[in-house]
């Protein structure tokens, strides 16, 4: 049953192998449009989710088609965008208790979840940046964010690009600061890289490789120096008739030979699709992760199926339904001929209904349920929130 549900999960898949084997020939937050004075659904299906000019006007460094790259000081206005999501959440919890029954317990209260502050654009002609922080809860700190520049059309006509800094390493359709849900994602959607990164488009393909820091706190013994620049990765996305497929790879390199290490030497491979026509989208997605080094404070393996939809249930774009549905298979494991991990299942669904006053504000009511197979905690929330963009 639990792969029949995988498998439904990465089914749309097959149905675009075929073309993709094929050769075919073939922007944003608020202040792009108030910059470029075009509406927001210019480069959104549904904010923030880019729809296919979103996703090449953020690859192609925030620049409209034809049109070069200028300083902020010769802009007519400073890029700054701000956004900002207020709610109120009701959250049901039941846990199994030392007698073997079950306790339930419930929780609500109004909650801030998060103000943001981005600023973002062209420095100059081929040089684009992007800066955010963020508060999240009431009373919370000041959090960095993405702080990276990107050197456009070292090659003709983006065919290559350099960014360094701080960034999201994350596949333009599919990252965990683009859902239409407030829930995030189950599955490692995005990479908080820091480092440097090739990527560039041509002919309907889009690519990108990085190196990035790893989490790496300690070296090899006697060693005087440690290099924590060791982390690589790679993904390659492919325009099928308008519709998007993608593989990506990710290399934790922890040395696994380091007692104090802070995470393990990690391979993660991904699959994944943006299906879209009209109103509606559907993304399906599948994960496989492994643990080179795992013992009795990590498993050896874990498995991910995704499968999400997005539907306009009117032609004004105004009422959007979003729906979530996310499986982590963890095989059983043993570490030195005995039991470590018992096999498990991690489940997540996720349901939201939004209405858009405008592109950029709307008034969301969500229902998330997240349970396993081992008598982990079953969790219920409900979820009404304000989410504004300026």
């Amino acid at each position: 049953m639990r792969w029949i549900r995988i498998a439904l999960a990465v089914a749309p898949l097959a149905l675009l192998l075929a073309e993709f084997l094929t050769p075919h020939n073939v922007g944003a937050l608020p202040l792009f449009a108030r910059k470029n004075s075009v509406p927001c659904t210019t480069c959104h299906l549904a904010f923030p989710r880019l729809n296919a000019f979103g996703m090449a006007f953020r690859q192609n460094g925030y620049r409209m088609p034809g049109v070069k790259g200028e300083s902020p000081w010769e802009a007519k206005e400073f890029p700054l965008s701000v956004v900002g999501n207020v709610g109120y959440l009701y959250t049901s919890t039941d846990t199994l208790n030392t007698s073997g029954g079950r306790d339930r317990s419930a929780v609500s209260s109004f909650v801030q979840n998060t103000s943001e502050f981005h600023s973002a654009g062209t420095l100059a002609q081929n040089v684009t940046f992007h800066f955010d922080n963020n508060f999240a809860g009431v009373n919370g700190p000041l959090t960095s964010g993405m702080a990276f520049v990107q050197f456009d059309d070292l090659a003709k006509d983006g065919v290559l690009n350099l960014k360094t800094g701080i960034y999201d390493a994350e596949i333009p359709y599919l990252s965990d600061s683009r859902r239409t849900t407030w829930t995030h994602y189950l599955s490692p959607v995005t990479l908080a890289a820091e480092g440097i990164e090739l990527n560039g488009t041509k002919s309907g393909w889009t690519y990108a490789a990085g190196l990035n820091n790893s989490a790496r706190v300690a070296g090899k013994t006697g060693d005087k120096t440690l290099n924590t620049f060791e982390n690589p990765y790679v993904w390659l996305m492919r325009d099928v008739h308008g519709q998007l497929v993608c593989a990506r790879v990710f290399l934790d390199r922890q040395d696994p030979r380091v007692s104090t290490r802070s995470a393990s030497l990690h391979t993660q491979a991904e699959l994944n699709a943006y299906l879209t026509s009209g109103r509606w989208a559907v993304l399906p997605g599948f994960t496989y992760e492994k643990f080179d080094d795992a013992d009795l404070t990590q498993r050896d393996k874990a498995m991910t199926g995704l499968l999400e939809a997005l539907l306009f249930l009117d032609k004004n774009s105004r009422w959007l339904v979003t729906g979530r549905y996310e499986l982590v298979h963890k095989p059983k494991f043993d570490f030195l001929g005995a039991p470590a991990f018992a096999e498990e299942d991690d489940e997540q669904v996720v349901a939201n209904v939004s209405w858009y006053a405008n592109p950029n504000a709307k008034v969301g009511l969500e229902w998330t349920h997240a349970s396993d197979n081992v008598q982990g905690p079953r969790i219920e929330q409900v979820q009404v929130f304000v989410h504004v963009g300026y």
